[in-house]
């Protein structure tokens, strides 16, 4: 019996979740089969609920559009599959059949490309009877010679097409990307964390302003433009909204003075993968973990132009 097929089931109701399941573990026997699994990336197919506001980006961020069944009023442009509810996974797992058949059939990908016959073995007419001229009747130019390198050279694998067309992407979006204004909003109820991030922020070139609770992030982006937030999670007591709500807030509802929404990084101690995509259906550009993951803080940073200094000297108190 062959392994399991692992899918993500994101953004639906707990109970419509736990339902196709338990219909992938009753149907563990049939061939394919399919398991349950809570990162996207680890997941090979994605069933993803197309009303829940936020799922359709996160999968065209993720590049996995291509891989997800839509259960909803409409699938989003691209999509692999979609169905409308109510939810009927016998459905779901013929859309999945459908699927796996389409990616494992070597017959679907592209074909290579052949020289055209020199004849045509019968005429063709056209109209009342006429003859129309074969091929071999039009004077064919002759072909270029090809270099016995290029005739022996194998076509791209699947995988190399999709890293190239990837890599294409990302230089397209990185041409596009407008350049964020250097200076950061840190909102965190721990002083000692906001020291320490500020710190290495300030490596980066990004001058920067504090905020303990939500409210006093609040009015800082209400009369101050930020190109960047970074958030924690859980605020503490003095904060009305915690930072997922936060982070929303700043998203979609806030009105920034430089008409422009910062990029916001959700900074936390908790960074599971379902963690991880709470932060993104909130919004969040980026989920960096606690302690610090100073490897993807890097990599974010840099994709927004900006780069890392020396070490900074320590401040000896006098």
């Amino acid at each position: 019996m062959s392994v399991p097929i692992p899918v993500a089931l994101l953004g639906f109701s707990a109970f419509e979740r736990n339902a196709l399941a338990s219909y992938f573990r009753l149907a563990a026997r049939r061939q394919p089969a399919y398991c349950h699994v809570l990162d996207v990336d680890e997941a090979r197919f994605v069933v993803a609920d197309a009303d829940q506001a936020g799922v359709p980006e996160l999968l065209q961020a993720l590049g996995r559009i291509t891989d997800a069944v839509f259960v909803g009023a409409q699938g989003p442009e691209g999509a692999a599959s979609w169905m409308m509810r109510p939810i009927d996974p016998v459905h779901v797992l013929r859309e999945l059949d459908a699927l796996v058949a389409m990616r494992d059939n070597p017959g679907t990908g592209p074909l290579p490309l052949l020289a055209p016959s020199p004849t045509i073995s019968r005429p063709i007419t056209i109209g009342k009877g006429v003859p129309a001229r074969r091929a071999a009747d039009v004077p064919v130019p002759p072909m270029a010679p090809v270099m016995d390198s290029e005739a022996t050279r194998p076509l791209p694998s699947l995988d190399e097409r999709r890293a190239a067309a990837d890599a294409q992407r990302r230089q397209r979006e990185a041409a596009l990307r407008p350049v964020p204004l250097k200076r950061a909003l840190l909102v965190d109820d721990s002083e000692l964390a906001l020291h320490f991030l500020d710190r290495q922020l300030q490596r980066y070139g990004l001058a920067t302003e504090w905020a303990q609770h939500s409210g006093k992030a609040l009015e800082l982006l209400s009369h101050q433009p930020f190109g960047f937030v970074f958030l924690d999670v859980d605020l503490g007591p003095q904060s009305d909204l915690d930072g997922l709500a936060l982070c929303q807030h700043i998203k979609h509802r806030h009105v920034h003075p430089s008409g422009r929404v910062p990029l916001v990084a959700i900074v936390s101690a908790f960074h599971d993968p379902v963690d991880r995509v709470r932060s993104t259906l909130a919004g969040a550009d980026v989920h960096l973990g606690k302690p610090l993951d100073f490897a993807a803080l890097d990599r974010w940073l840099s994709q927004h132009g900006l780069t890392r200094g020396p070490e900074l000297p320590v401040p000896v108190a006098e």
